[in-house]
Order: C-alpha cells, then structure tokens, then sequence
C-alpha cells in the first residue's frame, strides 16, 4: 500500500547482466526510492542474487525468447517495442537510466512524469567509434553495417530523437554528454555527475608509502587507450600494473610479449573491491588513457584512495580531475604512445597532495548524487 506523501516510483534500466556505470547509479535510486520497481529489458539472475537480492523487477518479453542470450544483438530491433509495451499508469514518476533503448518507455498517463537520467545517447546510432569495428565478424556485426548511412539508420535516428524529446526533464552525466544531447536531440539538460562511494574507497594520506609503479584499471579494450599504457610503458622502462578484463586480453599479452615487456608490464585480471582499492592505495598514480570517456569514475576512485591521476585530455575526465588548485592529475594532450611516456616519465607523485585529491573526489559523492537527485525529482513533480 502507498505510504501517505509518498510517490509511486518506476525505475527503467537498458539491461541488468553486467554490473557498470548504469547499475551503480540503479543502486544509488534504489537507496532513495526501496519500493521502486525496476523495469528492463533483460537481467541475469547471478547479479540479482549478488547485487540486487530485494529488488521488484519486471522484465520485458524479450527475457523470455528461447536462447536469447546466444542472439542479442540480433534483437536490438525488438528492444524500442519491448520498453514501449511496460505500463506505467499507477506511476508517479518514471526514472530511465540509458545508454540505449531504456528511454522509449513511454507513461501514457499525462500525470507520470518521465525523467531521463542519460549515460550518453547510443553510440551505435550516433557516433562512428561506437560502432563494431572492422575486426568483429560476427552476424550482428555484418547485419547492421549493412544498414548504416541509409534510409534505416536516419529513421533509428529519428526514433531515438523522438524518444529523447518526450521526456519531461533530461539528465546528462557530464557536459561531453549534454554536448552531445544537445547536438544529437537538439535539447537542452542539467547535469548530476554519476555516484562515486567515496566514503568507502579506503584513504592513503601517506603519499611515501606509494610503490613505483603505474595502475591501469578497466576494460581490456582498445578503445580505452589500454594499448597506450602498454607500449608507452614499455618505452619510458616503468612498471604497469593491469587490472581488468576484456575482448582484447589476449591482443595485449601479445603486445607486451612484442614489445619484450613482461618484466615491468603485469596483466592481474579482473580484481575484486578489495584488490581494486589496495592497487589505488599503493600505485604511484593510475593511467587513465581513456578518449571521449562518458564521464570515468575509475579517475574518481583512484583520487578518494590518495592516488594521483594521468589521463588523457578529453571527455568527461577533464571535469573531475583537476591540474591546479587542487592538483589532482596531470593531462597527456595527444593521443599516442609517446605523448603518454614522456607524461608519465617526467611525473613527479611529489607534486600531489592525497587531501586534495580525496577532497577533488567527494563532490562527486554518492550522498551529494542523492540529495541532488531528489530535488530533481520534488521540482519535475512540482512544475
């Protein structure tokens, strides 16, 4: 039974078989809103039981298709139908969390207010480097490169542009997004950066019990410059430490086999919380070679712990860490090997105060994520 002054609240998400940027945010509104229910395409039964035990969630058709999970991508044209068949008509308010199709959902009763809460609009749709590249072979791959720059990729445009505009309020993670969604939607947004559990990242205030060694920590992609770190590692002679997994694991453990690196280049794996905090406790500062990031929370967590951070300089990553006033890392401007060598080369830790980097890291607290959210929410209901 509804609680008297309480509001009825629906949660949309892309997909929940992954836990990244989108969950964690999930996690947040599910501390705000307990007795949301949950709407998304499809969700994998292992994160539930680990990461949402007590969640009410409603999954779309496309759950239950026989073998789907061996042909989802072919299915990509089913999910806009799939989100606009939920009905939300006992809903006050609508909250979708997308990258992709979550935002067709579509409260038919004028009273439901939809906000968008938008990791980026779809770089499928949108942006060349988001599509499959040249090395995937697969069905999925050959089926829509068949379509993009025709008639049928400007209609998927335009129903992800429409879909966009029908929500009452838009949300960007950071202004690389809202300049997207101004660009791709031609519609204006707030910004609220995404949730960072700053205050359980543990704090290394002593910056001379840091170890001589660099940390990259994320997928193991190309597209995050893993590459990069690699060889420009391999060229400056300075220990790399690699924690992560990815398509490309295998593609990098040969580049450092090729580049005659395997003493100073360690490839860790996927590490669990615990790992991943020890790593940014002890590295001399994390890599972050990242181009057109979203908005990176890995920089984020590496300042909470004390650590230093050299990232590349674009994307959402130049709003959170800072070269002066407080210093909380340093920018390499080109994107090449030998641009980042010669960054981390001439790096000094010395020059980094923890506190300042701790205190960088707290504005983009999951506290703060709360509050914000909430007002967000009180002044859609209240207009």
């Amino acid at each position: 039974m509804k609680k008297k002054g309480a509001i009825k609240v629906a949660i949309v998400i892309d997909s929940l078989i992954t836990y990244g940027g989108g969950e964690k945010v999930l996690h947040q509104l599910l501390k705000l809103y307990p007795d949301a229910t949950v709407f998304t395409s499809i969700s994998d039964r292992k994160l539930l039981k680990e990461f949402f035990p007590k969640i009410r969630i409603k999954n779309s058709f496309i759950q239950y298709i026989p073998f789907e999970k061996y042909f989802r991508r072919e299915l990509y044209l089913l999910y806009p139908l799939a989100y606009r068949a939920f009905s939300f008509f006992s809903y006050d308010v609508v909250i979708s969390i997308s990258s992709a199709f979550a935002k067709y959902v579509r409260p038919w009763n004028r009273k439901t207010k939809h906000i968008l809460y938008c990791l980026t609009p779809p770089k499928f749709f949108w942006m060349k480097e988001g599509r499959a590249t040249k090395n995937i072979t697969n069905l999925s791959y050959r089926f829509y490169a068949y379509f993009m720059g025709t008639f049928l990729e400007r209609i998927w445009q335009y129903w992800d542009r429409k879909a966009a505009r029908r929500a009452d309020r838009v949300i960007a993670i950071s202004n690389e997004v809202k300049d997207r969604i101004k660009k791709f939607y031609d519609l204006d947004s707030d910004i609220l950066y995404p949730p960072v559990e700053v205050s359980e990242i543990p704090f290394n205030k002593d910056k001379d019990t840091r170890e001589n060694w660099f940390l990259y920590m994320g997928r193991i992609e190309r597209y995050k410059g893993v590459h990069l770190a690699i060889a420009a590692c391999a060229q400056a002679h300075i220990p790399l430490k690699i924690a992560g997994v990815g398509s490309q694991m295998e593609d990098m453990k040969a580049l450092v086999n090729e580049l005659n690196a395997k003493g100073i280049i360690k490839l860790l794996g996927f590490p669990t919380d615990e790992q991943k905090y020890e790593l940014m406790r002890k590295c001399k500062a994390l890599i972050f070679p990242a181009r057109d990031e979203d908005f990176g929370i890995v920089p984020v967590e590496a300042n909470a712990a004390g650590a230093p951070v050299i990232a590349y300089k674009g994307g959402g990553t130049v709003e959170t860490i800072s070269e002066s006033n407080p210093k909380t890392g340093v920018f390499f401007k080109e994107w090449n090997a030998r641009e980042l060598a010669r960054t981390i080369s001439e790096f000094d830790s010395q020059e980094y105060d923890p506190h300042n980097c701790r205190k960088q890291a707290e504005q983009f607290s999951a506290e703060l994520f709360r509050y914000k959210f909430k007002g967000l929410v009180n002044d859609v209901q209240t207009a």
